[in-house]
């Protein structure tokens, strides 16, 4: 997995992309050290696939997160909405909100 981070309007930004698996680890253990601001954005567009493991590391990062900042998420494709909301990463998480006040995390 690949990860690019950048701060925009005030938000901690996050761009996920590729398989997110065991090899993510290191990647999203560092996060939560990177989050500065009072939101973390995660944009999931470039993500492919999710296994358990990186589920359980998405977990681990944003129950991390959770503490001291609000976690919105965007770019979900169907299968990963599915998974996050089977596997209650929605309960650390909100889809963001587009422009247009629909709710951008799922498709």
């Amino acid at each position: 997995m690949n990860l690019a981070n950048y701060v925009s309007n005030g938000e901690d930004c996050f761009i996920l992309e590729g398989i997110i698996d065991a090899h993510a680890e290191d990647a999203l253990n560092a996060i939560p050290k990177k989050v500065k601001h009072p939101v973390a954005r995660f944009d999931f567009s470039l993500a492919g696939r999710i296994n358990s493991m990186g589920i359980a590391l998405i977990l681990r990062c944003f129950k991390e997160i959770s503490d001291k900042a609000e976690i919105r998420i965007e770019g979900l494709n169907q299968t990963h909405s599915m998974l996050f909301k089977m596997t209650g990463v929605f309960l650390l998480a909100a889809p963001a909100k587009a422009h247009s006040g629909r709710k951008e995390g799922t498709a």
